[in-house]
């Protein structure tokens, strides 16, 4: 399979399809919505250290306030909107916007691998 579709040899199970769980079911649609979560997650971060001091109270091991503040803007509201657009722009001010996952990945990996 891994070799069909991207042309990938696999010498053994654990570097191919079997290392995650959607491709032995042939799920691979799941995939965008990880990265649909992945871009939220960065959006709402970005946010939410507009208002509370995240990385302090990461550090500390505290996260009643961060749960609190997601609560209030995010998981009280249930499917209250009609996409996930309509949430974000009535608490965050803006839909969804890839500019806050491509500033978390920049800064991650320009770390990492000491890009400048």
């Amino acid at each position: 399979m891994m070799k069909d579709f991207l042309d990938v040899e696999v010498t053994e199970d654990s570097k191919g399809c079997l290392q995650d769980i959607h491709w032995s079911m042939g799920a691979i649609g799941y995939f965008p919505t990880y990265l649909l979560g992945a871009m939220m997650s960065a959006q709402l971060h970005h946010y939410c250290t507009k208002d509370l001091d995240v990385g302090v109270l990461v550090a500390k091991g505290e996260f009643k306030e961060i749960r609190e503040w997601l609560t209030n803007k995010i998981h009280k509201h249930g499917k209250r909107y009609k996409s996930l657009d309509d949430l974000l722009l009535a608490e965050t001010g803006e839909i969804l916007n890839p500019k806050y996952f491509v500033e978390y990945l920049t800064k991650k990996y320009s770390e990492l691998y000491k890009i400048e």
